[in-house]
């Protein structure tokens, strides 16, 4: 067991999206993460590295459906075949490496959900919006160019130079907007909470500006790979709310 009165240290990867094989950005990330994390190690912290993949969503459906698959048997096939023996290549020594389809994941994203839902932070809501499916996200028209070639006269995303979907739907928000103070607030009286000081003027700048609440939820009627959302089972968990969670489902939350 570590001892409590050693200080501890908690580093973390962002988790990869499994639609392909790690390429060398993946092995820089990893490197990074692990050099420091062996660093407070050697000044006799307890540290903890964390890495691992984000595997729902729309994207991964559709890759695994183009490579005529389940979402989980690629999943499975790209963490074995080409994530864990990136970190052995590279010689990274991670405390954890967690999936987003473990069931230690899954169970506690939704009894996190369920403590928002029971706390009123949570409702049902219409939605309308030009949508990425490489980013997973809905894009604003600032985030978009004019289409070129055979996508002439299509918006399309200004990262994956695709055009996005128009899509309507009813889904389950997060009352982020109800935050902006309070985060304020914690920024201001806590001013070592976000670091280095261009990041964290970075972040008070972004929360002043406004917060929207946020959509966390799919219909089904769309596409089923994800978590379900516990008092819906008509709606899956939208796929960057599950990941960020990764965070702390795999340091025992729950």
């Amino acid at each position: 067991m570590p001892n409590s009165t050693v200080k501890s240290f908690y580093s973390t990867t962002p988790i990869f999206y499994v639609n392909d094989a790690p390429h060398i950005g993946h092995a820089y990330t990893e490197v990074a993460t692990d050099v420091v994390t062996r660093w407070h190690a050697q000044r006799g912290e307890n540290a903890f590295m964390l890495t691992g993949t984000d595997e729902h969503g729309e994207k991964i459906l559709r890759t695994a459906a183009a490579n005529k698959t389940e979402p989980k048997d690629w999943a499975d096939k790209l963490v074995h075949d080409a994530w864990l023996p990136l970190l052995d290549t590279i010689d990274i020594r991670n405390s954890d490496f967690i999936r987003t389809t473990e069931p230690r994941h899954e169970k506690n994203v939704q009894k996190f959900l369920q403590h928002l839902y029971d706390s009123g932070f949570i409702y049902q809501g219409s939605y309308e919006g030009n949508y990425c499916v490489g980013c997973e996200e809905y894009k604003t028209d600032g985030d978009l160019l004019d289409g070129e070639g055979a996508f002439e006269g299509q918006p399309v995303c200004a990262i994956h130079s695709k055009p996005v979907e128009k899509l309507k739907e009813t889904n389950y928000f997060f009352k982020l907007s109800e935050f902006q103070e309070p985060l304020l607030d914690l920024y201001s009286r806590e001013p070592d909470f976000v670091a280095p000081d261009s990041a964290r003027n970075e972040v008070v700048s972004f929360v002043r500006r406004g917060l929207d609440d946020l959509s966390i939820s799919r219909s089904k009627e769309k596409f089923d790979w994800g978590i379900d959302i516990p008092w819906d089972d008509s709606h899956i968990t939208y796929v960057w709310f599950d990941a960020l969670l990764n965070y702390i489902t795999a340091i025992g939350y729950g």
